[in-house]
C-alpha cells in the first residue's frame, strides 16, 4: 500500500484530472519553474516607516522595511491559500504551517557566517507581531544558539563523502514515499512555503534566485536595493520614486496563473500601503478550511478575529533587528 500521509502536509483529494496530471508531465521542479520580475513603489511604504519610527532614536527599535515585506507575505499566503501547496510523489499537498525562511548574516562582513533561519507565521499576523518575531529569531540567530538544521548538518559533514551521498539519496527515497522522519523534515530549511532572500541589505539588486528539486519549496522571492527613479505621472509632471525590484521563481504546478498573478497584485499592495497590515486580516471559514493549518484550525477563526489591539501601532511594535 502507497503511504499518502506525511508529516508537513495533507493530502488535496478532488483536484481535477488536468492538475493531477501535471506532476507527472512536468516531473521536476526546475523544468517547471516561472521567472516573474516586478517593480513595486515603496515611496509611500518608506514615508510610513519614517512616520511610525521618527521617536525611536535607538536604530534597534526601529520597524524595518524587511519586517513590512514578511508581514505581507504571510498575510498574502493567508488570503491566498493554495499557495501553500507542495507536491510529493506526484501528488499534491497543503502544507500544515506556513514557513517563510530567509538567511541572516551574523556580521555584515565577506567574512560573517550565514545562518539558514525557518520562520512558523500565523495566518492573524500583524507587523508589529512579525517584528516582534523577528526580535527573536535573529537575537538567538546571532548569538550563535544552532537550529535543528545546523546540529543535522555538523554531523552529517563529519562522515566520509560516500555516506553523505548515500544518505541524500535514501532520503530522496525515503521523501519521495512519504516515509521521511519528521526530525528530518522540521531540521530542513528547504521544506518552507517561500525562501525569502534580502539581497538588498546589502546594496544588491534582486537576481533571479535558482529552484531546488530537494525539499518541497516552490516559491523563491528575491529583494533588492531601494532606488530612486524618475516617471511621468498621469498629467505628464516627471516625478521621483522609491523603487525597489522583487524576482520571483515559481513551481508553475502549485496553482494557475492567474492565481499567482492576483496573489502577487495583493502581495505588491500591501507592501507598497503597509498601514493595512496593522491590523487583523479579514480571513474566511473558507479561507482557514482552505489553509487547512495544524495550529490554527477555523474553528479558533472567531476568536483570533475578535481579539483587539493592545495599542496604537506606536506602542505595540517592539525591538527588530537587521536581517
Amino acid at each position: 500500500m502507497i503511504k499518502k500521509t506525511r508529516y508537513d502536509g495533507t493530502l488535496i483529494e478532488g483536484l481535477h484530472h488536468y492538475t493531477r496530471i501535471t506532476p507527472y508531465v512536468l516531473t521536476d521542479r526546475i523544468g517547471s519553474t516561472i521567472y516573474f520580475e516586478q517593480e513595486f513603489d515603496v515611496t509611500h511604504s518608506l514615508e510610513y516607516l519614517e512616520m511610525i519610527n521618527k521617536d525611536r532614536t535607538d536604530p534597534a527599535f526601529k520597524v524595518k522595511f524587511f519586517e513590512v515585506f514578511l508581514t505581507a507575505m504571510a498575510r498574502t499566503i493567508a488570503l491566498r491559500p493554495d499557495l501553500n501547496r507542495f507536491i510529493s510523489g506526484f501528488n499534491y499537498y497543503q502544507r500544515k504551517r506556513i514557513l517563510l525562511n530567509f538567511v541572516a548574516k551574523k556580521e555584515m562582513t565577506d567574512e560573517g557566517e550565514e545562518i539558514q533561519l525557518t520562520v512558523p507565521f500565523s495566518p492573524y499576523e500583524t507587523l508589529a507581531s512579525v517584528q516582534g518575531k523577528m526580535k527573536k529569531t535573529i537575537r538567538e540567530g546571532k548569538e550563535g544558539k544552532s537550529t535543528e538544521g545546523d546540529k543535522a548538518n555538523i554531523i552529517l559533514m563529519k562522515m566520509p563523502r560516500f555516506v553523505i551521498r548515500g544518505f541524500f539519496k535514501l532520503f530522496e527515497f525515503l521523501d519521495f514515499h512519504n516515509m521521511a522522519p519528521a526530525e528530518l523534515l522540521k531540521s530542513d530549511p528547504m521544506y518552507c512555503t517561500a525562501f525569502i532572500t534580502n539581497v538588498g541589505s546589502i546594496g544588491v539588486d534582486a537576481p533571479f534566485h535558482h529552484n531546488f528539486e530537494h525539499g518541497t519549496c516552490g516559491i523563491f522571492i528575491a529583494l533588492g536595493k531601494v532606488k530612486k527613479s524618475r516617471t511621468l505621472d498621469e498629467n505628464g509632471t516627471l516625478q521621483e520614486r522609491d523603487v525597489v525590484k522583487v524576482t520571483f521563481t515559481y513551481d508553475d504546478r502549485i496553482k494557475d496563473g492567474i492565481y499567482c498573478a492576483r496573489a502577487i497584485d495583493l502581495f505588491k499592495n500591501m507592501v507598497e500601503n503597509p498601514e493595512q497590515l496593522e491590523g487583523l486580516p479579514e480571513l474566511t471559514e473558507k479561507n482557514m478550511d482552505r489553509l487547512n493549518l495544524i495550529d490554527f484550525p477555523s474553528s479558533t477563526m472567531k476568536e483570533q478575529m475578535g481579539r483587539v489591539p493592545t495599542g496604537s501601532m506606536r506602542q505595540d511594535l517592539e525591538v527588530s533587528f537587521d536581517c
